[in-house]
């Protein structure tokens, strides 16, 4: 009847795309972080100048971003759902951190910041797709 609606067997299909973005999104932050903690512990560019606090701060609460991240990545591919809920409170804790770090609201649009919003909005959409119920065809 009505053939703009999509067929409720595609949901898994979305979910499963979803779920890939996910994964690759949460390799890269936890790549980034690597990155960043290894750039403070060793001054790479000059980094440790560029923030506005301590950069030890910094430094280990990347560290512990990073572990928290990779126990998140592990319960996506494990399909926990507390995972969502974990990758969440980090993603916003790596936009506030953003703040944070360079002492200002008025910050620079970088490229983390802009996975950090994606893998947000992602999360939310891919936890709405998991309480969808579909009802059987009769």
């Amino acid at each position: 009847m009505n053939s703009q609606i999509p067929s409720i067997k595609a949901l898994p299909r979305v979910k499963s795309r979803l779920r890939y973005v996910l994964i690759i999104l949460l390799v890269e932050k936890i790549v980034q972080h690597i990155f960043v903690t290894v750039c403070f512990t060793y001054n790479f560019f000059g980094v440790r100048s560029t923030v506005a606090v301590d950069y030890h701060y910094l430094l280990y609460s990347g560290a512990v971003v990073v572990v928290l991240f990779a126990i998140a990545l592990w319960s996506v591919i494990k399909n926990i759902r507390w995972g969502l809920n974990l990758v969440m409170g980090l993603v916003v804790f790596d936009i506030v951190s953003e703040f944070v770090a360079m002492g200002t609201v008025l910050i620079t649009i970088n490229v983390s910041f802009i996975v950090a919003i994606v893998l947000l909005v992602l999360c939310y959409w891919y936890q709405r797709s998991l309480r969808f119920k579909p009802q059987p065809d009769n």
